[in-house]
């Protein structure tokens, strides 16, 4: 990720700007002050795990495609006279997913690293809920507010790379 800071000050900024919001609102509470920081520190943690989940899966297809094209260039070396007509084909690899594909898509969306902070999120929330300092509005507000960092970093990368280019 090459904007790493600009996403770190985006998320600080909105979650100061929606836990100054919740004091301005409400009057200070433990238990809302608890429910926002779980749920946002949860789904924080949520996030940051799907994308190192999806960028180990990126780096480990792109090695595999880069490796196969080397090979290709290597063996097109070799050859020195072309025949006249040749005849493309449309790979279809990239439709059809065998099962040996599918089951490594399926380990790489649920692998465990990723388990163990969905199992944060609800254990946050069921202990909240069981010692009675859950909030719902403070709980909510804390999973959208990353929701809302992720949506204005989104915009922000559009404007980037608009102006580079």
């Amino acid at each position: 990720m090459q904007y790493k800071k600009t996403f770190a000050m985006v998320i600080f900024l909105i979650h100061i700007i929606f836990f100054l919001s919740f004091l301005f609102l409400i009057p200070f509470k433990l238990n809302i002050f608890f429910s926002f920081e779980i749920a946002f520190f949860s789904i924080v943690l949520v996030v940051m795990t799907s994308y190192l989940s999806y960028k180990k899966m990126i780096y480990s297809q792109a090695k595999k495609y880069q490796i196969n094209q080397n090979l290709f260039l290597f063996s097109l070396k070799k050859i020195k006279n072309l025949p006249k007509n040749i005849k493309f084909t449309i790979p279809k690899d990239d439709l059809e997913f065998s099962t040996k594909n599918k089951i490594y898509f399926f380990a790489t969306f649920f692998n465990l690293l990723k388990i163990f902070a969905y199992v944060i999120l609800v254990a946050g929330f069921l202990f909240l809920n069981r010692q009675g300092m859950l909030h719902i509005i403070s709980y909510l507000c804390g999973i959208s507010s990353l929701l809302i960092c992720v949506f204005i970093f989104m915009i922000y990368i559009r404007y980037e790379s608009k102006k580079n280019y």
